[in-house]
């Protein structure tokens, strides 16, 4: 079963695409990292800005969450208010999601958010 408690609408998207991968295959994607993120998602995987990203962060951050995933389009957003102790992690599309959540799992960097596009 994979429940995301209060996580809906298209936003949700990469996150819930992510909880069905990490459900499907052996690997924990999380590592055990409280990990959040948002972003629409395409059928070909792509991953789309959404608004409201400073909120967001805000909230995840506030719920516990170090990491969060971000639309490559939202990055000059996020990066320029992003709340202390949280980590932004660049997504272009689900397969980048799934690369840098396992390179942080085995302890290598992951394309992060700038303040410049």
């Amino acid at each position: 079963m994979i429940s995301l408690g209060d996580i809906g609408g298209p936003s949700a998207g990469l996150v819930f695409a992510l909880a069905v991968i990490d459900k499907l295959t052996p690997d924990d994607l999380t590592g055990g990292k409280f990990i959040a993120g948002t972003g629409e998602i395409g059928p070909t995987g792509a991953v789309g800005p959404i608004g409201g990203i400073a909120l967001k962060m805000i909230g995840a951050r506030q719920a516990g969450a170090t990491v969060f995933l971000v639309p490559a389009a939202n990055c000059a957003e996020a990066a320029a208010h992003t709340p202390p102790g949280m980590q932004l992690i660049k997504v272009v599309n689900l397969s980048d999601a799934v690369d840098s959540l396992t390179a942080l799992n085995q302890g290598r960097p992951a394309p992060g958010c700038s303040s410049s596009p």
